[in-house]
């Protein structure tokens, strides 16, 4: 592997770098619209809540 894009802690070859980001395009673009949306109201289906088991006596 050749040098590393702009960022030092990379592991991608500057060369791929680019691909890289055109293939990620797409999906940068998803993630923008989803954090446009507002949700205040909106609560998810599902809510974790974990519970303890019930010791019993």
């Amino acid at each position: 592997m050749t040098g590393h894009a702009s960022d030092p802690g990379s592991l991608v070859a500057s060369e791929r770098d680019a691909e890289i980001r055109e293939a990620y395009k797409v999906v940068a673009a998803e993630i923008g619209k989803l954090r446009g949306l507002d949700l205040g109201d909106h609560h998810p289906a599902v809510v974790f809540r974990p519970l303890r088991k019930k010791e019993s006596s």
